[in-house]
């Protein structure tokens, strides 16, 4: 049994440059299975470079694909 699910979704760290392409979530059925980064509503990677972690959360509600600006992105 899984305890997250890894995100489809790659991108360049917004500190130091890194690619990050190892996000997950706790929103699906946490299966250790690869789903869409639309399928969720929260998802998050750690840089391990700059030490920074890169969150998404779904501003609107929906269970279909929606474009990347539909997340809000936080970093701590």
């Amino acid at each position: 049994m899984g305890m997250f699910d890894y995100v489809n979704y790659e991108m360049d760290c917004p500190t130091c440059g890194e690619k990050l392409d190892s996000f997950q979530s706790k929103d699906g059925r946490c299966v250790l299975e690869t789903i869409e980064y639309w399928e969720v509503d929260n998802f998050y990677d750690y840089c391990d470079t700059c030490k920074v972690m890169v969150e998404f959360n779904r501003i609107r509600t929906a269970k279909e694909p929606v474009p990347i600006t539909d997340y809000k992105m936080s970093t701590r």
